[in-house]
């Protein structure tokens, strides 16, 4: 998801359990840039709400799928004291600052942005998903997509194509 107006907007009740062939995934509902659309969460987010659950003392002691019913309407992306920064950009400049990760490997300054980039590549690594599922996940088209990253396929497909 964008960092500005999909996951600022992000509230409890946007994401929901979903089944699918026998399958519980979690997913999310997201509007910003290009509309609403679901969104279907790495299992590993589950690890990631759950912090933020407990980070929100008045939502801390309710289970995490009564958070899921649909009925909670809290923001996702708030500070113990219950404030939501305007922006996560600063809270991650930040966090590079104090690990010394500012600047990548080719020189360029890092940015929340980068986040998206190395999702889309990490994706198009693993070769588990096509371009057109992880266009319609992130949002963009496909001509978007091949535009930015279609230097990786030929090479990254290298043992498929050999």
């Amino acid at each position: 998801m964008r960092h500005g107006t999909e996951a600022m907007g992000l509230c409890w009740n946007n994401i929901e359990w979903h089944t699918h062939e026998g399958q519980r995934y979690l997913r999310m509902w997201v509007s910003g840039k290009t509309g609403g659309r679901w969104l279907i969460a790495k299992h590993k987010a589950i690890e990631a709400l759950t912090r933020l659950k407990q980070r929100q003392p008045h939502l801390a002691t309710q289970s995490f799928d009564s958070l899921l019913s649909g009925s909670c309407r809290e923001l996702l992306f708030k500070t113990t004291s219950g404030y939501q920064p305007r922006r996560l950009d600063g809270t991650f400049r930040r966090l590079l600052r104090d690990y010394r990760l500012e600047v990548g490997s080719e020189g360029q300054k890092r940015t929340l942005y980068c986040l998206r980039h190395t999702y889309a590549t990490l994706e198009l690594i693993d070769g588990q998903i096509d371009i057109h599922t992880l266009a319609k996940q992130m949002g963009n088209s496909v001509a978007m997509l091949e535009r930015h990253y279609s230097r990786l396929s030929a090479t990254l497909a290298a043992n498929k194509l050999a």
